[in-house]
Formats: structure tokens, sequence, C-alpha cells
């Protein structure tokens, strides 16, 4: 048995109490495929997110998706049709033995033939669920933002170190060209010296059917929808339709508005082409937050600015505005969005990289081909799940000071705790609903 393998056994037993199931009667771990066997991949959280995800995988020559898993029987449905569509050639030849579906995810990872996990349910299950996969001896692809909780996500890389899975978070802008190139520039010096870097995200909670703003009658929950597993380690609150699938990302007991949903995108981005990328900051400074209008089932910003002061001394400033990152520099300045690149001249646009300067990753590689590589070849896929812990403490930092109402804040990033506000440092952490509990 090598390292790896024994430290996944390890891994794998240490979850055993809270994962029972998880456990293979004969005891055996998962044997890695060869380069010339499919890796097999299921989906846990059959949403649109996930779907998209498993499109991805689905279009793969180096996967093949084998089991689907969702509490609501109908995203589960829709899922495995999706799947039996992609592979109905491969099904009629009798080369494909079609798609298993699943309600518990404890169930799906128990499967000794899965090598791989795409987990696209709402945040506040990405800890559990990704700690378990990976102490199940699969690698993950998880959608950001990585979890609801600074502890959550901390939780999550000591378990991606502690067990060497493969695990890529699904923050898709490090694969496309437009953010590396910008990322390119700046880290091998063509700006020159930094002046100014500012993020802008989207604002408001892009509530679809709504916005609700007056109280609503309770709800009955689908007949197929396990309303009480979907809130999992969440409080208990009535259920309401409007409150699951896409608008789930508007109350803090699941998600944390449009600051965690994008400082996973354009944040990130910027903070990698800084160098930051391996740190939180130090100071949340000038935080501004509006929370309107009312809602009986939203409470997360609705407007905010704020800047956020790093060690070395640099600054981001993260406002309103196109969606992407601006850096400015003594040499010029380069702006990356999903539109594309823009430039402040000619000496900035045509710069070459060099043969040996900072590269980004393999050019024209999918998010998803990246992590399957990463896979075969055990090596670090581009968005890992380090870097994405600190992407997301920056914005559950800046939460918790608009939910204290605190224009500033200071972090010490070695304890991961908020100095001197204890109100604010309380939300940094959040209480799990028994029988969930946070694996150590």
């Amino acid at each position: 048995m090598n390292r790896r393998s024994f430290l996944r056994m390890m891994a794998l037993t240490s979850g055993s109490a809270m994962f029972p199931s998880l456990l293979r009667a004969d005891g055996a771990m998962p044997v890695r495929k060869s380069p010339n066997e499919r890796i097999t991949v299921g989906l846990i959280g059959c949403g649109g997110q996930g779907r998209g995800d498993m499109s991805q995988a689905l279009a793969s020559v180096n996967a093949q998706v084998i089991a689907v898993c969702d509490v609501n029987g109908a995203h589960a449905q829709m899922a495995k049709e999706q799947v039996e569509k992609a592979y109905a050639a491969q099904k009629a030849s009798g080369t494909y033995k079609g798609c298993d579906v699943y309600k518990d995810f404890r169930d799906i990872l128990a499967r000794p033939d899965l090598d791989a996990v795409i987990i696209g349910t709402p945040d506040h299950w990405h800890a559990l669920i990704m700690i378990a996969a990976v102490n199940a001896g699969k690698d993950v692809y998880v959608e950001k933002p990585v979890a609801t909780s600074i502890p959550e996500s901390r939780a999550m890389v000591e378990a991606v170190r502690r067990t060497g899975a493969v695990v890529q978070v699904g923050g898709q802008q490090r694969s496309m060209f437009s953010f590396q190139r910008g990322v390119e520039l700046v880290r091998n010096g063509v700006l020159g010296k930094i002046t100014r870097v500012w993020v802008t995200l989207p604002q408001g909670r892009s509530e679809h059917g709504g916005p609700f703003t007056t109280p609503m009658a309770a709800q009955t929950p689908p007949p197929d929808f396990d309303y009480n597993f979907w809130l999992g380690p969440a409080p208990y609150v009535p259920y309401y339709a409007e409150r699951c699938d896409w608008n789930w990302r508007w109350s803090f007991d699941y998600g944390g508005g449009q600051v965690t949903d994008w400082v996973s995108h354009h944040y990130d981005s910027a903070m990698w082409a800084m160098g930051l990328n391996d740190q939180a900051p130090v100071e949340i400074l000038n935080a501004t937050a509006e929370f309107g209008p009312p809602s009986p089932l939203f409470n997360t910003a609705t407007s905010y600015s704020f800047q956020a002061r790093y060690a070395n001394g640099q600054i981001i400033d993260v406002m309103p505005g196109v969606n992407g990152f601006r850096i400015i520099g003594e040499n010029g300045w380069v702006e990356c969005s999903r539109s594309g690149v823009l430039y402040s001249g000619p000496n900035i646009k045509y710069a070459i990289i060099p043969s040996d300067g900072f590269r980004c990753g393999v050019e024209g590689q999918s998010h998803m081909e990246n992590f399957l590589a990463c896979v075969r070849t055990r090596t670090t896929p581009i968005h890992p799940i380090w870097d994405a812990h600190y992407a997301a403490s920056m914005a559950h930092v800046a939460n918790a000071a608009f939910r204290s109402g605190l224009s500033s804040v200071k972090y010490d990033r070695e304890t991961e705790q908020i100095i001197g506000a204890p109100e604010a440092n309380a939300l940094l952490r959040r209480a799990y609903r028994g029988p969930w509990v946070l694996p150590a």
C-alpha cells in the first residue's frame, strides 16, 4: 500500500462515525483506473448548476457519468434523462449500463466503482459532502463558493491535504483566456509597479419570481422532495418553493448573496493576478451595505462596497460596476471580464509573455478537462481548494462587517478570527442542526 492509499484509508476510517455507510464491507480501497479507462463520475445536487457542470463531463471522452443524486426527485430524474440521452448510442450497443439514481449522498459515495463526484448542491451542503467524498476515496469537483463559513472551508482544506484527493473548485474563470491573459500580464511584470486594483461585482438579489416583500402563507413540499434533508445542517424554517432552487443564495442560512457568489470569480481572479491567492486580507475597510427592501424570505445585502487590505499593504477595491477587474500599473492597465480583455494601449495588448514566465495553465483546456487530467496525474488543479478558501474567507469577513454595521474590521489570518468585534466574529461560524456535525 502506497502512502496516498494509506492516508485515504485512515481518512475513510476516521469519517465512519458520522458516515457509516461509506465503509465497504470488504475494507478495500477504491482502485485507481489506468490511463486507458474512463473516469467514472457521479453528480450530487442535480439543479441547474449541477446539471450544467455534468454536461461538461458528459461531453468528455475522459469521463463517464454513472449515477446522480438529489433529495429532489424531479431534479434527479432530469439529470438521469440527460445522462441517458447523452449515452443513448452506447446504451443501445450494450457498452453503457445506465444511470443509477440516489437520494442520500452517502449511498452514492459508497459505490466502489465511482472515481469522482461533482457537487452542485446549495452552498450549505458543500463542506459536509466534499469531506465525506474525499474520506470515501473520491476526487471532487465542487461548486463555488466552497462553503458558507470559514471553519467549514478550513475543514475542507485539511481534509484534502489529509487524504491527497484531487479537488477542483468550480471557479471556471480560471480556465478562461480573458482572465488568464490579465493574470499573466500582471504576474510577469508587464504593467510595472501596481498602483490600484479594483473589482466590480453584481449587486441586488436577483430573486426569481420576486422580489418577495410581503408575508407569505406556508406551503407543503412536493411528495418527491425531502425538504428536511435539503435543509440538512441549516436551521429548520417552513417550506417555501420560492426559497429553494435558485433563490436559496439570498439567505444567510444557505449562501451569502452576490458577495460570496461572485467573489469566487472576479475577486479570485484579481487575487490570483496579484499573487495574493494564498492568503486572506488583514482588514476590511470602508464597508457599506444596504439590505432592502425587507423580505420575509431573504436577508443578504442588496448593495455593497468595501476595500480589502493585505499584509503587504496592497488594497483591493470592491464596488458596483461591469463585472470583472481592472489592475493599473505604472506602464498601463488591463481590464478583464467575461466579455473579453481591454488594454490601456498596444504596449500592454501585444506584450509577449517570456517562455519561462508565469503561466496560468494549459491553454484552451476547459475547467472540467483540467479536473479530469489532474485526476489522472494526481496533480493540483487550476482552482485548488486552498485558494478558494481564502477568496471565500474574504467574502465572509466582509459580510460579517456588513451585518454588524461596522465600516471596518481587522482579521487575524493565523487564528482566522475577527479581532476586537465579538458580534462580527460570531458571524464567521454557523451552528449545525443535529444530527449533522462538521468533522474535525
